[in-house]
């Protein structure tokens, strides 16, 4: 079996580009990279062929020589500040509690806010969200999940320095994914009609998969695919949670063609 990994850093488009190009290369979604977990991009179970496509969050350093030699690899990369939004909407972290501090008064002080603890928790889990989030993309958090140990820029850098990966855009994906498709297509080595590529692309969109996937009542993979947008930062993110992304990523930004201010 050829691998076909699709690598990048959480909340990047993995999942999807790792279904798309499974669609393109008519093979399976064989798994998340190294685990036998499960996962949710597997698809395609049904399908024989030669090719098998793997989604990785893994640095490049933590990928096997044999598969940097052979593999055909595809990095996803996508706004770190949408990045930021995607997370704070998926991932949770442990909100703070009481149950570690003992004083005379404790009882009656749990028991006076318990009616009130769901509330608070998902209000204190959201405030947390956004800054360990923030966080996890500007210098690594741990705290958010294991992927996101280290800092965005740690994460893309060495993959844009391999010039045998195929870097993709999470944003060209949505603006032009005949383009993209093409792209990957090439890169693999596979030979595909208009049409194909054109229907290929149409069955993975975030609309049908979600429909799809409603009807279907899986839920847990319709919830995942969240919005499937790009440049949310402007709307969200405040003027001084973005310039703290510029001042850190400015050079990066402007690399990859992101606008810097709204």
């Amino acid at each position: 079996m050829k691998k076909i990994i699709i690598a990048g850093y959480p909340k990047s488009g993995n999942t999807w580009l790792t279904r798309l190009t499974a669609t393109l290369a008519d093979c399976p979604v064989k798994g998340f990279l190294y685990s036998d977990h499960q996962e949710i991009a597997v698809e395609g179970t049904d399908r024989i062929s030669k090719y098998g496509v793997f989604k990785s969050h893994h640095q490049y350093q933590e990928l096997r020589n044999e598969d940097v030699s052979t593999a055909k690899i595809i990095y996803v990369i996508r706004d770190p500040r949408d990045i930021a939004i995607s997370g704070r909407n998926f991932f949770s972290v442990q909100p703070y509690t009481f149950k570690n501090i003992e004083w005379p008064t404790k009882n009656l002080f749990l028991k006076i806010i318990n009616p009130f603890k769901i509330v608070s928790n998902k209000i204190i889990n959201k405030l947390l969200l956004k800054k360990e989030m923030n966080k996890a993309v500007l210098f690594g958090n741990k705290k958010i999940h294991y992927w996101c140990r280290i800092s965005w820029k740690s994460h893309i850098t060495p993959y844009l320095e391999n010039p045998d990966i195929l870097i993709v855009k999470y944003e060209s994906l949505l603006t032009n994914p005949f383009h993209e498709a093409k792209r990957i297509i090439d890169y693999i080595g596979i030979n595909k009609t208009d049409k194909e590529i054109i229907d290929d692309v149409q069955s993975q969109s975030f609309k049908k998969k979600k429909t799809q996937f409603i009807n279907q009542e899986q839920i847990g993979k319709a919830s995942f695919l969240r919005s499937g947008k790009k440049e949310q930062w402007k709307s969200v993110l405040s003027k001084k949670e973005n310039l703290k992304f510029v001042d850190i990523l400015k050079n990066e930004l402007i690399e990859l063609g992101y606008e810097l201010e709204n």
